[in-house]
């Protein structure tokens, strides 16, 4: 995984996905504000100003608006129960039987836990693993798709990692160290997957070093994680920073009851961050472009409550459902899915190509396949989206080989896109150290 910081690079990557992309889907992350957790000693939230039957009231009509297929969430009561209730009374509603979940699991023994529910008809829960992080689990779900060549073989993997670190200014260094664990967990696991990491990670700004870690590749540059506000122009110090009115979560009030934070919106601790492989396309998963929402957020409630003097962004009943749910604002984004695997149906071949050294210290060798005779372009790609190096060569049908000259390139991660003069194209990773 790579760092990328413009929406050239974004956009133009997106065209390795198959335009015949049949199917969409949408992820949310929601911090549930103590969920069915009373007296939690966190917070002075009771049944009487953080009742759960209301909150469920809000949950139904956000996700009936939302309709997602995969919900996380944050700050969810850590019983069996809870999780049943959940199920029956907010999602599995008005004949629908088809959403699911996993077994809790809490290390930590934490009053609040992260939670994944998911639509059975599109996915299925293979493996749910949590780590311990302080003060509480972080946890990783393991999800494939249910796609029409499953039956083949052919397997589309998405793993979601729910983290919600130490709040609090002060706590910087603890937010980072619960990130170092889910990212040394990822370059182990699934450095080369589709993976998402969202949770509430209660962080003030880009400097932030929990931050730096994640969307970096200064220290991890295997496992770096895209944030969707590159494509917007840019992320920086968001807290309390009106650039970013569109992209605050917390706080739905500008007012306190003594559970939910005072406030207004003013600062952005709600993520879904996404691994290259989701942004540029390379297992069959892509992020489309400007799908990145805070629920409700339609930027003109600066520092008020996000139902106050209306609002531009959802119905009158959504922002009221927003307002009383939770001091958070979900967000979300929508994953383009590619259920057209392997050979294509017109049975054309791909170029299968590879690498190799990768990582490189200068030249690199190109092996791929030639569909037909003709020309073939390599062109090599910066983070930034520039044309760094490229070559043009005629290749004859079959298997053939062709080296790149890189000796001239800075150390880091660059993209390898190739096309054909018959229209087969692919692009690759490739690191020069």
């Amino acid at each position: 995984m790579k760092n990328a910081t413009l929406l050239l690079i974004l956009c133009f990557f997106g065209m390795a996905l198959p335009t015949q992309a049949q199917d969409t889907l949408t992820v949310m992350q929601y911090n549930l504000l103590y969920y069915g957790n009373y007296n939690s000693g966190f917070a002075d939230c009771y049944e009487t100003n953080n009742n759960t039957q209301r909150k469920d009231e809000c949950v139904r009509t956000l996700v009936d608006y939302v309709k997602p297929d995969i919900l996380t969430v944050c700050e969810f009561g850590a019983t069996a129960a809870l999780q049943s209730n959940f199920l029956r009374h907010n999602l599995n509603v008005n004949g629908v039987n088809y959403w699911k979940s996993d077994n809790i699991i809490n290390y930590a023994n934490s009053n609040i836990i992260n939670h994944i529910f998911y639509d059975s008809r599109k996915m299925e829960l293979k493996k749910h693993v949590a780590l311990r992080t302080n003060p509480r689990d972080t946890d990783i779900y393991e999800l494939y798709l249910k796609t029409p060549s499953l039956a083949a073989g052919d397997t589309i993997k998405l793993v979601c990692i729910v983290a919600h670190p130490k709040a609090g200014q002060g706590y910087e260094a603890s937010r980072r160290a619960l990130m170092q664990i889910a990212m040394d967990y990822v370059n182990q696991h699934y450095a080369s997957e589709n993976v998402l990491i969202m949770g509430d990670f209660n962080m003030y700004g880009a400097s932030e070093s929990g931050y730096r870690l994640l969307t970096q590749t200064y220290s991890n540059p295997q496992i770096c994680f895209i944030d969707p506000l590159y494509s917007v122009g840019g992320v920086g110090e968001w807290s309390s920073n009106n650039r970013y009115t569109r992209f605050h979560t917390q706080s739905t009030r500008s007012y306190s009851d003594e559970c939910f934070s005072s406030g207004g919106l003013d600062d952005r601790f709600d993520f879904i961050l996404m691994a290259d492989e989701i942004a540029f396309s390379y297992n069959h998963l892509r992020y489309v472009p400007n799908s990145y929402h805070a629920v409700g957020n339609d930027g003109n409630h600066f520092n008020q409550s996000v139902n106050q003097y209306g609002n531009a962004a959802v119905p009158v009943e959504v922002a009221e459902a927003l307002f009383d749910a939770s001091d958070h604002l979900p967000v979300t984004m929508k994953i383009a899915v590619d259920v057209k695997l392997g050979v294509a149906e017109d049975d054309k071949p791909t170029l299968q190509a590879t690498l190799a050294p990768n990582p490189t210290k200068g030249d690199v060798r190109v092996f791929f396949h030639q569909p037909k005779d003709g020309t073939m372009r390599f062109e090599v790609y910066s983070l930034q989206g520039q044309v760094v190096a490229k070559e043009t060569g005629f290749f004859g049908e079959g298997e053939q080989q062709f080296e790149l000259n890189l000796s001239d390139l800075a150390k880091g991660f660059y993209l390898l896109r190739m096309e054909s003069g018959s229209g087969y194209c692919e692009t690759l990773k490739l690191m020069k150290q």
